[in-house]
């Protein structure tokens, strides 16, 4: 198959860009041939000498043109508006000189949104999931003012007309039919796949009393629960360190970061603030703390805990969205209560004292990861899904055709 995948940007190191990187890979080892249509990002990555299978295409535009866009978003969804006319624009030269056979879109990025009512192939939507849709949702702002009905009209089209819907959770396939109004949408469920090969245990020693948190540092994922809980974990355990890889965000109106007043708050001797990391170097950490922790109040799919899990890492994460579908609760990672600083506290201090109970979860969570979340096995079900909406595809342009 030839496949196609539209994703706004590809030059960070972010999780739906990770998911089209890695996934590409493993399409290529199966001898299919991928595409990445993007805005941004040509020749950034390293496709492990698949590069005769995998191409990126980088669709010029106007940055001006985005930049003043932007400053019209509160009122109008313009620069979506103009990325889903520039991808109908430059999207069929690419189909027709590549023989595609089949895109992906990102549910977020609405990436086909233009392009589906006059498509040459068809069309799957990934739901990935982004925190910001949750809280509009719970905070009832979803589609309350003109700009965020306009978003939400275009988004719930764009997973209507598809002819192809795959989620990373049941969690979060139930949230987007409740909050798209789209009931009866057949989702097909696609779990977030690691790669053993990149994400693997190794014999490097574990920093004793290290505890990672690996993700945005903002309210979403619980950082602000995390921040709660370290004074109880330090008086317990007054040499423990924690690290935190990821993007930082703004902690206060005086502009004031997360990792700024982390440490302000405990000092360097126990806060690391590690930035944005690669791959290589967040695998390291994984591979050499000794806990991992994912306090987010909501995940549709939680890339991490595949991550860590993969690596050996013991988990405790919040029992919230998928993360309650892919963690068993004290055999492959621990589960709290989601804004809970006092179960989580407790539970850190817990594996940490417990060496038995960490090596049992790393074992047993490693296990289930490799049976049921290869990158190689993912790959396959992902392959197989395209194939079978290809067919169908053709199947009903046939019978148009006849009539």
């Amino acid at each position: 198959m030839n496949i196609c995948y539209l994703i706004p940007s590809f030059e960070n190191q972010a999780g739906t860009e990770n998911y089209v990187y890695h996934m590409s890979i493993a399409l290529a080892k199966l001898g299919h041939h991928v595409h990445i249509v993007s805005l941004t990002g040509k020749g950034q990555r390293d496709f492990k000498g698949l590069d005769d299978n995998i191409f990126v295409h980088q669709i010029s535009h106007g940055k001006n043109l985005f930049r003043w866009a932007r400053k019209l978003e509160r009122i109008f969804p313009l620069s979506t508006w103009l990325y889903g006319r520039l991808i109908r624009r430059f999207l069929p030269a690419i189909i027709t000189n590549h023989a595609i056979d089949i895109l992906e879109a990102t549910d977020w990025g609405m990436d086909a949104w233009a392009y589906l009512s006059k498509r040459q192939v068809p069309v799957c939507v990934r739901l990935h999931g982004y925190p910001g849709f949750k809280d509009e949702f719970d905070r009832g702002t979803l589609r309350k003012w003109p700009r965020n009905y306009i978003n939400w009209t275009i988004q719930r089209k764009h997973i209507l007309s598809a002819d192809l819907v795959t989620s990373v959770s049941k969690a979060y396939t139930n949230f987007v039919r409740k909050a798209w109004e789209i009931k009866d949408k057949e989702v097909a469920i696609i779990p977030i796949a690691v790669d053993l090969t990149v994400f693997c245990p190794s014999d490097f020693p574990r920093e004793v009393q290290s505890i990672l948190f690996a993700g945005r540092l903002e309210k979403s994922k619980g950082i602000e629960i995390l921040a709660q809980a370290i004074p109880v974990i330090l008086k317990r355990f007054p040499q423990a360190k924690f690290y935190f890889a990821g993007q930082d965000c703004k902690y206060n109106d005086r502009q004031q970061t997360w990792s700024q007043f982390l440490i302000r708050e405990f000092g360097r001797e126990h806060i690391v603030y590690l930035g944005s990391l690669s791959t290589q170097d967040v695998v390291r950490y994984y591979q050499t703390s000794t806990i991992c922790v994912v306090p987010s109040l909501y995940e549709p799919g939680g890339t991490v805990t595949f991550e860590a899990r993969a690596c050996g890492c013991p988990l405790i994460a919040s029992r919230v969205g998928g993360l309650e579908e892919v963690i068993e609760d004290r055999h492959t990672g621990l589960l709290i209560s989601p804004g809970d600083a006092v179960a989580l506290a407790d539970g850190v201090i817990e594996l940490l004292q417990q060496d038995q109970l960490r090596r049992g979860i790393s074992q047993k969570a490693l296990e289930s990861v490799s049976k049921n979340f290869d990158l190689k096995i993912i790959a396959q079900q992902t392959a197989d899904a395209y194939a079978n909406t290809i067919k169908r595809f053709e199947e009903n342009q046939c019978l148009r055709h006849k009539q």
